[in-house]
């Protein structure tokens, strides 16, 4: 035999739950309080004592009962003749057939409460009929669960707790009642503790206990009093009723909802025409897709601005991902509350298709600006923003060559590069790594700098300070800007948060920019005034620009670069250099051009505006793929190449010292230029006799003795607290350094 329809045991179900509870009138009986003789001996309190006393019903515990403010009197729930002050007439349990207005005394308890729905007939049929709270009530005899006791939501407040009890039941209007507001969520929590603390933290939670409104959602507003369903479509929240719901307090938003693009056709949470891009639902979204839950945060709170993009993602995921590339999603990732959110730009209850001229992002390009509604959109974040602004497209995806194609290749061209340059340079430091490693392990390495001996100087103060200066600005941009790149990452975020948030690295990270601006600036100066007087001190620019002083590579850096591969190979020596190396000269020149790039591409994102009055707002996103690639590969370059090259080989490792102080050991010049050592011994410098330096490199010394600067070049090396201090700068600089890069490979294999 088939199950029949639900809908069709209705009438059954109520059937049962009122059989023999017909005797009595649904609004009670009326009884004038005279004629009811109950509370003669119920009101007197001396009659009672011990176990009986629970069965002394006070006149104050009356006075406010809702059952006797409606004409509800003892009989009609209890039954006997309540005219009669005989205990044998009052509770008589036969009435006989001449008193047809009594019912039989009920001396059971259980039987007085299931008189409840003779008067409350349509509560009682909604509580049996949902499948929340049908079961919900003390199990019977074969383990089945029992609908839900009225006393469980309805009895008496005692010392603000509730008590099972029916004589003193007040109207679920007033405020002593267990069913008023305030009571009516403590009441409700103490069953469903776990969404009791996620309501007393909503919207609607702290407009109950801290402001007070009287309006404010309880539990009962949004999922019924007594008919209450799980996934039903009765349920007030099902997808399709919720914008019902919620429009009874917000009634004017729902008629916004409605209008929307996600209220048209069948309403708000109903099937929809397709899926949107990228979603995995045919459905409209309703209230509680973006209001979730308990959830429910202040629209306009920090809280509920960061999480709405992840609320929207959930229908459209492709506009999500793309929106996590832009700026306002890495701020919005990183916790940044004011950074555009989608119902910024969208709207939040109004949005329309980008088409529809009522959208606040519609925008015909053959309209004025100023008539734009996408340009009244972008003004409130962006006051002086162009024409040209309005082409900026906030979910550029530079990894979709059909969409973004120009941006798509530029970045390509941004990661071959990055590649290229990491798998260059990081074979060279591999091979550089095992071919020092046997040299030391054969040979030994050079002695360090030992406090108070002499030195060598290699670097000038003019070096010194300007590394110095390139050092901080450079860790201040790393550490300021990689929570940004690496937004969605833990650390990223702890790191962020650590430094004061974005309000105060973004800051941070243009003071920064500007340093290394100036440091940039400063030694272009300094190269143009040795090259201008160059003329005056008789001596040729090409030896200014191409000469064994200046940075600017030559031939001899290819011939340089050829040995020391030779020498990786085992084919040959290990070779000398001049004052820079051709490794050095890469650093310094991709500095030069990072800080170019870099910056150049910073200074448009810094003031988009200006820009933008001379360029196509399509730059924009150009430009923040340029800065934040580029940005990736220097700070991995510097971290991990330019750290191994100068600290980390074996000869130099865990420190060299050499550009914080300046100075070179004796063994550090025999190891990279013996020639200036064997002048040094002989102390007569217009003879070299030192032997087995033919293939030496002899340029450095020789230009040193004939200029009349070997003097110069000698120095003391500070004391052991002073080469400690310097060390310990030095360390924490390569900790930040090493943190940055494990953060960043660590983001690299997670994606």
């Amino acid at each position: 035999m088939k199950t029949l329809p639900r809908i069709l045991l209705t009438p059954l179900i109520i059937a049962a739950a009122l059989q023999g509870l017909a005797a009595q009138p649904p609004a009670g009986s009326q009884l004038p309080p005279d004629e009811n003789k109950c509370a003669t001996c119920h009101g007197d309190k001396d009659l009672w004592e011990g176990d009986t006393l629970r069965l002394y019903i006070s006149a104050e515990s009356l006075a406010h009962d809702v059952h006797r403010r409606h004409g509800v009197n003892c009989h009609d729930c209890h039954g006997g003749d309540p005219g009669s002050l005989e205990p044998g007439g009052a509770h008589a349990t036969d009435v006989g057939e001449g008193q047809p207005k009594l019912i039989p005394f009920r001396s059971n308890l259980a039987e007085v409460k299931r008189v409840c729905g003779n008067c409350h007939q349509d509560q009682l049929s909604q509580l049996r009929m949902g499948d929340a709270h049908n079961k919900a009530g003390k199990r019977d005899q074969q383990g089945r669960g029992t609908p839900l006791a009225c006393g469980a939501c309805h009895g008496v407040l005692e010392r603000g707790e509730l008590v099972d009890k029916t004589h003193g039941m007040r109207s679920v209007r007033d405020e002593q009642s267990p069913a008023f507001l305030d009571h009516q969520v403590r009441i409700c929590g103490a069953c469903h503790q776990e969404h009791l603390e996620t309501y007393q933290q909503s919207v609607h939670g702290l407009g109950l206990s801290q402001s007070g409104l009287l309006v404010t959602a309880a539990c009962a507003d949004c999922h019924g009093a007594h008919g209450m369903y799980y996934n039903h479509p009765r349920n007030p929240l099902y997808p399709t009723n919720v914008a019902a719901t919620c429009g009874k307090c917000h009634r004017f938003i729902e008629e916004k909802v409605q209008a929307s693009v996600h209220g048209r056709g069948n309403g708000a949470g109903s099937l929809a025409e397709r899926t949107a891009p990228g979603g995995k639902e045919r459905r409209t979204p309703s209230c509680t897709d973006c209001h979730q839950r308990h959830d429910l945060a202040d629209p306009k709170s920090a809280v509920f601005r960061v999480l709405l993009p992840n609320r929207c993602g959930n229908c459209h995921g492709e506009l999500s991902e793309q929106y996590a590339m832009s700026i306002h999603g890495e701020l919005t990732a990183l916790g940044y509350g004011p950074g555009a959110k989608c119902s910024d730009c969208h709207g939040a209850h109004d949005i329309l298709p980008t088409s529809d001229p009522g959208s606040r992002l519609y925008y015909d390009p053959a309209l004025p600006a100023s008539q734009s509604n996408r340009m009244e959109t972008c003004l409130p974040c962006h006051p002086y923003a162009s024409a040209n602004f309005l082409e900026f497209d906030p979910h550029a995806d530079y990894t979709d060559a059909q969409r973004d194609p120009v941006l798509y290749w530029v970045y390509m061209g941004l990661l071959t590069l990055l590649f290229s340059v990491f798998g260059f340079f990081g074979a060279h430091s591999a091979l550089w790594s095992v071919r020092s490693l046997i040299q030391v392990l054969q040979h030994g390495r050079p002695k360090a700098l030992a406090p108070g001996a002499v030195a060598y100087l290699r670097f000038g103060s003019f070096h010194r300070v300007a590394h110095t200066f390139m050092l901080i600005s450079f860790l201040g941009l790393a550490l300021t800007g990689l929570p940004l790149k690496y937004s969605y990452q833990d650390w990223a975020k702890v790191l962020a948060h650590l430094l004061g948030g974005f309000e105060s690295t973004k800051i941070w990270h243009r003071v920064f920019g500007v340093f290394n601006f100036v440091c940039l600036g400063t030694y272009l100066l300094r190269m143009a005034w040795r090259l201008a007087s160059s003329r005056r001190n008789g001596t040729s620019w090409r030896n200014v620009v191409f000469g064994p002083d200046s940075p600017v590579p030559n031939l001899r850096d290819l011939t340089d670069f050829l040995k020391m591969i030779r020498w990786f190979l085992g084919l040959g020596p290990k070779p000398t250099f001049e004052r820079w190396s051709y490794w050095e000269k890469f650093d310094f020149w991709g500095a030069c051009a990072d800080v170019v790039i870099i910056g150049f591409t910073g200074l448009i994102l810094w003031f988009p505006n200006l820009f933008c009055a001379f360029l196509p707002g399509k730059t924009l996103n150009i430009a923040k793929v340029i800065h934040s690639t580029q940005a990736l590969l220097a700070t991995g370059f510097v971290f991990a190449i330019h750290f191994f090259n100068t600290h980390f080989r074996p000869d130099k490792f865990p420190m060299d010292l050499s550009v914080l102080t300046g100075l070179v050991s004796e063994d550090e010049l025999r190891e990279e230029r013996p020639e200036y050592l064997a002048r040094i011994r002989e102390k007569r410098l217009g003879q070299i006799e030192a032997a087995g330096l033919k293939e030496a490199n002899l340029e450095y010394i020789e230009r040193t003795r004939q200029e009349g600067k070997l003097d110069e070049v000698r120095a003391t090396v500070p004391s052991r607290k002073g080469l400690w201090l310097i060390m310990l700068g030095g360390f924490v600089a390569l900790a930040v350094g090493l943190s940055l890069l494990v953060g960043m490979i660590l983001a690299g294999l997670g994606g």
